[in-house]
């Protein structure tokens, strides 16, 4: 499954700049390799 580009543009960019990437998005972005993700959003699971 591909990422999509604008996600492939946010999360290259912190893997490059050594950032943390914060995002709900975390099942998409942490197929980058290398990247750092947190969820600051805790939601309840249904």
């Amino acid at each position: 499954m591909l990422i999509s580009d604008f996600d492939l543009l946010i999360g290259s960019t912190a893997v490059t700049n050594d950032l943390i990437m914060v995002t709900e998005n975390t099942s998409e972005l942490s197929r980058i390799e290398n990247i750092v993700v947190e969820n600051w959003i805790a939601r309840p699971k249904k």
